[in-house]
């Protein structure tokens, strides 16, 4: 006779719970593996390459702007000075007064500044646009590489 249906039942059930416990360490090994940098870079040093020099631009970016603006913000004798010029007396202001003022007058300057700026702005504002649309293509390459199945050849699938 053979076995049981329930005992063929348990034993069916034992042997797919063993090949998914296989193949969940199996996927396991190969996110660990393709997460690690040394094989990212092995595999596709010019999408890594490029995801760096995008990190790199961006922070680059960030700290010339950071610059800029620091250098842009007039001091208090300057903004002392440029309200004498115009006939005021911001020795009179005490306290808040005197800081809402100066804060209101940096907010106007900054904004006449702007107006004259328009074309350069928007000369930068292009130009990093297009520096974002080249960082997103490596990305989305990277990521589609990444995550693309190795053919048994050992060479990236492509």
């Amino acid at each position: 006779m053979g076995e049981s249906p329930s005992a063929r039942t348990e034993r069916e059930l034992a042997d797919l719970r063993r090949k998914i416990d296989d193949d969940v360490d199996a996927l396991i090994e190969r996110a660990k593996s393709d997460v690690d940098p040394r094989n990212l870079v092995r595999r596709q040093p010019v999408a890594t390459l490029g995801t760096l020099g995008s990190v790199a631009a961006l922070a680059g970016i960030t700290i010339a702007k950071k610059v800029r603006d620091a250098r842009g913000k007039q001091p208090d004798t300057e903004i002392e000075r440029i309200a004498e010029r115009l006939g005021g007396r911001i020795d009179r202001l005490k306290g808040r007064a005197r800081k809402r003022f100066r804060e209101q007058l940096r907010t106007e300057i900054a904004d006449v500044q702007s107006e004259q700026r328009g074309p350069k702005e928007a000369l930068w504002g292009a130009g990093l646009a297009a520096i974002t649309a080249a960082a997103t293509t490596f990305a989305h390459r990277f990521a589609g590489r990444l995550a693309s199945d190795d053919p048994e050849d050992g060479k990236p699938g492509y």
